[in-house]
């Protein structure tokens, strides 16, 4: 799968910001994984439509 508009606005968003620290693209599910400087969402998953959720869920 290719990236969405969607996607690149959110990435561009960002990175315009400078919060944006790297990021990884898995073209088999269309989702990118991103690490910002966020204390709140440090790591975080792009999902196709533009929406950002956490990446892993911390289970204590």
């Amino acid at each position: 799968m290719e990236p969405t508009e969607a996607q690149y606005l959110v990435l561009n968003v960002l990175d315009t910001l400078e919060i944006l620290r790297r990021k990884m693209y898995d073209p088999s599910i269309g989702v990118w994984y991103i690490e910002t400087l966020s204390p709140s969402l440090p790591i975080a998953a792009l999902q196709r439509d533009g929406e950002i959720s956490p990446a892993f869920w911390n289970v204590e």
